[in-house]
């Protein structure tokens, strides 16, 4: 296996495994705030699971982007990646209550163990969205797999990659003759 291939392996692996840590506080923050609202204040099941869902969410935010998949080139933008997660963590909402309430009216099962069954399905979801689509790696403006490649652009990257030979060369000599 190649060095880029085991190194991007590593980090996709602590990536993953960081993911299922921080996982937890949206895990636990909807479980525990579902138990409280639950059983203190007698709500409705699926108030109960998005009044603490929503709070867990933006603390689920912060520790993703600090720590999870945090990028220290800052080339990323942070408003772009708040309006993609919460775009993404919307719709995992919806599908979660989705899940949850489903469970529990068409099989019977309660919300506490729902939340359970519906982990099982954001563990691998939630990973492949965060990392492929909320906080991706920074892109060059110009990609080869979409880029038309004519006669002509090629000549032009051509021509600036001679110029820009010839400008090192000038400086080269400059320094040379000093």
């Amino acid at each position: 296996m190649k060095k880029k291939t085991k190194k991007s392996l590593l980090s996709n692996t602590v990536q993953f495994i960081k993911l299922q840590i921080s996982g937890n506080i949206l895990f636990w923050g909807t479980y525990i705030g579902y138990a409280i609202a639950d059983n203190v204040f007698h709500t409705s099941s699926w108030l109960a699971i998005a009044i603490p869902s929503l709070l867990a969410h933006f603390l689920f935010f912060i520790v993703d982007k600090n720590w999870v998949f945090s990028d220290k080139t800052g080339k990323r933008k942070t408003g772009d990646e708040v309006v993609r997660f919460v775009l993404f963590m919307g719709l995992n909402y919806f599908i979660n209550i989705g899940i949850i309430t489903g469970l529990e009216n068409f099989f019977g099962i309660t919300p506490y163990v729902g939340q359970f069954i519906a982990a099982l399905f954001f563990t691998f979801w939630t990973w492949a969205g965060l990392k492929f689509w909320v906080f991706r790696a920074a892109r060059h403006a110009r990609h080869p797999g979409i880029t038309i490649e004519t006669r002509n652009t090629n000549a032009k990257r051509h021509a600036k990659y001679k110029r820009l030979e010839a400008k090192q060369k000038a400086k080269r000599t400059a320094r040379v003759h000093r």
